[in-house]
C-alpha cells in the first residue's frame, strides 16, 4: 500500500525570505532521502531542509521564495497541496516597498551632532525597512591601502573611509520610505553622509561631528585568513536524527568593518542566523562511527583603535538609545551586576566619583592592583570567585569588568575572541567596551593590562595605560555581549562551551532520541595575514 504524503499545517503559512516554517502532516518519510518539498512550483535545495521526520519537516525559506501551493513529494507519490503566502509581496496586509528608484536625501534639519546622537534624515526612495539598506557615515582610518573603490565595509569610491550605523547598537530608531531616524554611530567623524538601498546609493550630505567629549579614530589595519572548524564522531540515536553546530562568524564593528566567508565545508543549512553559521548532521543509523568534519574559512580585516577622552565634556547617558543602554547595563545570567558583593565592591572603588569615564577608571586600577592575574583558573572558579579569590583568568577579568561597570551604571560588554601572537598563533581572548556620551565604544584590555604574556607586532612600552581606551590590531572579535541562541525547541539537548572564543549560549543541539557524540572543537588557526 502506497504511503501517501499528507500536510495538516504549515506554520506560518505568510513569511518571509529566511523564515523557518514548519510543515506537520503524515508519511513524509523518516528521512528526505529523494523526498522533496515544493513552494510556488520550485523545489528546496539541499541547505534549506533544517530536519525531516515523518510528522514533521523544518526547512529555512530561501531568498527567492514564491507565493503558491506546498506539497511534499517522495520518489513516487505528491501530497494534496496547501497555501504558502510571501509577505513582501501580498499588498494589503503588509506594507509594499514603494521604491522604484535610487535613495535621494532632500533635508537634514540638524548638520552638528555627536556620536550617539539621533540623526533625522528626509528625502524619497529609502524603502520602507532597513533589512537591505544602511546609512554610512565618515570614519577616520589611517589605512591607504583598501582607500579605493567600493568594499565589505561600504568605502566609497571618493577614497574616503566610510561605516555603517550598527543594528546591534539599537543605532536605527526608525525608517520609512520618506524618512530615517538614525543614530551616529561609533566611530563616525566629522564628513558625509549616504543612504544606500538594493537600487544604488544616494547623493552624499555633510555633517559635522562634535568631539568635544574626545576622538576615536582607527590606525593601520591587518587582514587574516581564518580557519573555524569541528569534529563530530562516535553518533548513537535511538532513531533517525539531526545534530547542529553553531558556528560563530566574526561580528561586524566600526574597527572590524570587513568580513567575508571564503569556504563553508559541507554546505551549511544557514549562511547567518543571529551570528552564527548553522551546520547540520542527519543521522540515519542508530550508529555513525565515521568522523564528520565541518571547517569555515573567514577573511577579517582589524583596525587599531585609539581613543582620546576629555571627561568633563563627556554627554549624559539620558541623550543615547535607550534600547542599547537597557542591553548594556543589565545583570544576566553572566554579568551579576545586581549581586550584593559586586555593588559592595564598586561602591567601595568608585567611592563619591559620579563621572563614568574616571569611575571606569579607577576600576580598571583596581583590578590590576588587586587582582592576581593567572594563564588558566581553576576548573571551579567562576568569575565572580574573583573578588574573594583575587586571582583569575582573562576570562575572569573581563567578566568581572563589565559586571563592575554595569553595577556602577556604565553600559559595558565583555568581548569575546581570538588574540593572534606575532608568531600567527591564535588564543581565545576576552576584553571589554564601555560607552561614552558623546564618543560611543571605549576599549579596554584588564588582562593585557595586567601583564598577559603577548607577542605583539607593535612595541607598547605602557601596556597598562595603552590597553584602557587603545587596543591592537591582533583582537578579531566573534562577539560582543552575550549571543542569546534560543534552541529550535524546548526539547533538544543543548551544549554550551561558557568559556569559548564566542559568548553564546548555543553550539550544539541535537534532538532527545541522540544518546550520545563525542564533539572536538579546534581553536581558530590563522591560515594568513596580509
Amino acid at each position: 500500500m502506497k504511503r501517501i504524503p499528507v500536510i495538516t499545517n504549515l506554520q506560518p503559512p505568510i513569511g518571509s525570505p529566511g523564515d523557518i516554517v514548519i510543515i506537520t502532516g503524515k508519511n513524509f518519510g523518516n528521512s528526505r532521502g529523494a523526498s522533496f518539498v515544493e513552494f510556488g512550483g520550485s523545489r528546496l535545495t539541499a541547505s534549506s531542509y533544517l530536519s525531516w521526520t515523518d510528522t514533521e519537516i523544518k526547512v529555512v525559506l530561501p531568498a527567492n521564495v514564491q507565493d503558491g501551493l506546498v506539497v511534499v513529494g517522495t520518489d513516487k507519490i505528491k501530497s494534496k497541496p496547501s497555501f504558502f503566502a510571501n509577505e513582501r509581496e501580498i499588498p494589503v496586509a503588509v506594507r509594499p516597498n514603494r521604491q522604484t528608484s535610487t535613495p535621494v536625501i532632500a533635508s537634514l534639519p540638524t548638520t552638528s551632532l555627536a556620536v550617539g546622537d539621533l540623526l533625522v534624515i528626509t528625502g524619497s526612495n529609502f524603502g520602507s525597512t532597513y533589512d537591505n539598506a544602511a546609512v554610512y557615515f565618515t570614519a577616520s582610518r589611517d589605512d591607504a591601502a583598501t582607500r579605493t573603490g567600493v568594499s565589505h565595509d561600504g568605502t566609497y569610491s571618493d577614497s574616503t573611509h566610510y561605516i555603517q550605523a550598527n543594528k546591534n547598537d539599537f543605532d536605527y530608531e526608525f525608517w520609512s520610505d520618506t524618512e530615517i531616524q538614525v543614530r551616529v554611530p561609533d566611530g563616525a567623524v566629522t564628513g558625509n553622509i549616504y543612504v544606500q538601498t538594493p537600487l544604488g546609493k544616494s547623493t552624499q550630505q555633510k555633517i559635522t561631528i562634535d568631539s568635544r567629549a574626545g576622538t576615536k579614530t582607527f590606525g593601520s589595519s591587518r587582514t587574516y585568513l581564518l580557519q573555524l572548524s569541528a569534529d563530530i564522531a562516535d553518533i548513537v540515536v535511538t532513531e533517525p536524527t539531526t545534530i547542529r553546530l553553531y558556528f560563530p562568524r566574526p561580528i561586524r564593528t566600526s574597527s572590524q568593518p570587513s568580513i567575508e566567508l571564503t569556504e563553508c565545508i559541507p554546505e551549511p543549512a544557514i549562511t547567518d542566523y543571529q551570528n552564527t553559521i548553522i551546520q547540520q548532521l542527519q543521522i540515519t543509523k542508530a550508529t555513525q562511527q565515521t568522523k564528520k568534519r565541518f571547517s569555515e574559512n573567514f577573511v577579517v580585516s582589524v583596525y587599531e583603535v585609539h581613543t582620546i577622552v576629555r571627561p568633563q565634556a563627556i554627554q549624559p547617558y539620558s541623550s543615547m538609545s535607550e534600547n542599547l543602554f537597557a542591553t548594556a547595563t543589565r545583570s544576566d545570567n553572566f554579568i551579576l551586576a545586581a549581586d550584593k558583593s559586586v555593588i559592595t565592591t564598586v561602591q567601595q572603588i568608585v567611592g563619591n566619583v559620579t563621572n563614568p569615564y574616571n569611575k571606569a577608571r579607577l576600576i580598571y586600577n583596581y583590578m590590576i592592583d588587586n587582582y592576581r592575574l593567572e594563564k588558566t583558573a581553576a576548573t571551579t572558579s567562576t568569575p565572580l570567585n574573583l573578588l574573594n579569590r583575587k586571582r583569575g583568568d582573562a576570562y575572569d577579568f573581563a567578566i568581572m569588568y563589565t559586571t563592575l561597570l554595569r553595577a556602577t551604571g556604565i553600559p559595558a560588554l565583555t568581548d569575546s575572541g581570538i588574540l593572534i601572537d606575532k608568531d600567527l598563533q591564535a588564543r581565545t581572548h576576552w576584553w571589554c567596551e564601555f560607552y561614552v556620551g558623546g564618543i560611543g565604544w571605549i576599549p579596554v584590555d584588564v588582562a593585557l593590562g595586567a601583564g598577559l604574556a603577548y607577542q605583539s607586532w607593535t612595541n607598547i612600552d605602557n601596556t597598562r595605560e595603552y590597553y584602557f581606551g587603545n587596543l591592537d590590531s591582533q583582537h578579531v572579535t566573534f562577539s560582543r555581549g552575550i549571543n542569546e541562541i534560543k534552541s529550535s525547541t524546548d526539547s533538544t539537548k543543548i551544549v554550551q562551551r561558557p568559556r569559548g572564543y564566542a559568548l553564546q549560549t548555543v553550539w550544539e543541539e541535537s534532538s532527545q532520541k541522540t544518546i550520545k557524540y563525542s564533539s572536538f572543537w579546534a581553536a581558530p588557526i590563522v591560515l594568513g595575514v596580509y
